[in-house]
């Protein structure tokens, strides 16, 4: 019997708990475990990076005193997990000491998704570079919850254009959307790129999912209006609970110049949870 990884890093503070909960409410609908991770910077690596001549004047008391805080906060974190884990079989905790974004990327190299909250998403929190990270370099599948979970089992679509990011996610989600109620493969074709269009033929992905035991549907959008914008509107006419999509399917600077899609899909927070690769 085979069993998925959910991978959760963490703050560090209180507000892990909400997603941890999530992440065992999916664990429920997955068959998963989840094993939850806690980066943190070696003080010394911290002061090695510093000013010039900064690590040399540092005392050893100084760095010490930044790793008996480490520790502090480690436990704190280490027992508030333990006590969500009293009561749910298969969540764990482990702690990683170096470069985050570094360590993350190797420990989620084997993990099936990994979950972030809305706010690091949106770069409110310390580990919002640590999820950039995963996603553009690492090519983690990520996983936003922005409805209840239960909601994954409804209506999914899925942002299809046919490129190799947005294939990642589809392979990423197909646990999920082997459970949803719904599955729609919704394209713009005013968004696709010229070179090899026959290759993001919905057509394709829908026989994939065929050969999968689900059963997919097709909605071509209008191609005259924002592509974004047609995914918000199709996600709410379908009472999505998911949103499937390939993260930054063209270059970072195309994006940012011109709004691009998933920089929409990630700041707005009204979308259902959205499942990206890049």
């Amino acid at each position: 019997m085979t069993q998925a990884e959910i991978l959760v890093p963490l703050h560090g503070d209180d507000s892990d708990l909400e997603l941890l909960q999530q992440g065992l409410a999916l664990s429920n609908v997955m068959g998963a475990k989840v094993a939850s991770v806690y980066a943190q910077l070696d003080p010394a690596e911290l002061m090695a990076w510093s000013a010039d001549g900064a690590f040399a004047t540092t005392s050893a008391s100084l760095i010490q005193s930044a790793r008996d805080g480490n520790d502090q906060a480690w436990e704190g974190v280490k027992a508030r997990v333990d006590t969500l884990a009293a009561g749910h079989a298969g969540l764990t905790v482990e702690r990683l000491i170096g470069l985050q974004d570094r360590l993350l990327a190797r420990r989620a190299a084997l993990s099936d998704l990994v979950m972030f909250a809305c706010e690091t998403v949106r770069g409110k929190t310390a580990i919002s570079p640590v999820f950039e990270g995963l996603l553009m370099d690492a090519h983690a599948p990520i996983l936003i919850p922005r409805t209840p979970i239960a909601m994954l089992t409804g209506a999914a679509l899925i942002a299809w254009d046919g490129s190799v990011e947005s294939a990642r996610a589809a392979k990423a989600a197909l646990p999920l959307l082997q459970k949803a109620e719904k599955v729609v493969i919704i394209q713009s074709v005013g968004a696709l790129e010229d070179e090899g269009k026959d290759l993001s033929d919905p057509a394709r992905l829908q026989d994939w999912l065929d050969r999968q035991e689900v059963k997919a549907q097709i909605e071509l959008m209008d191609a005259s209006k924002d592509t974004a914008s047609e995914i918000l509107k199709a996600c709410t006419a379908y009472g999505a609970g998911l949103l499937v999509a390939g993260a930054y399917g063209h270059s970072r600077a195309r994006e940012f110049v011109f709004g691009g899609v998933t920089r929409t899909l990630l700041k707005t927070v009204t979308t259902p949870s959205l499942l990206i690769c890049h």
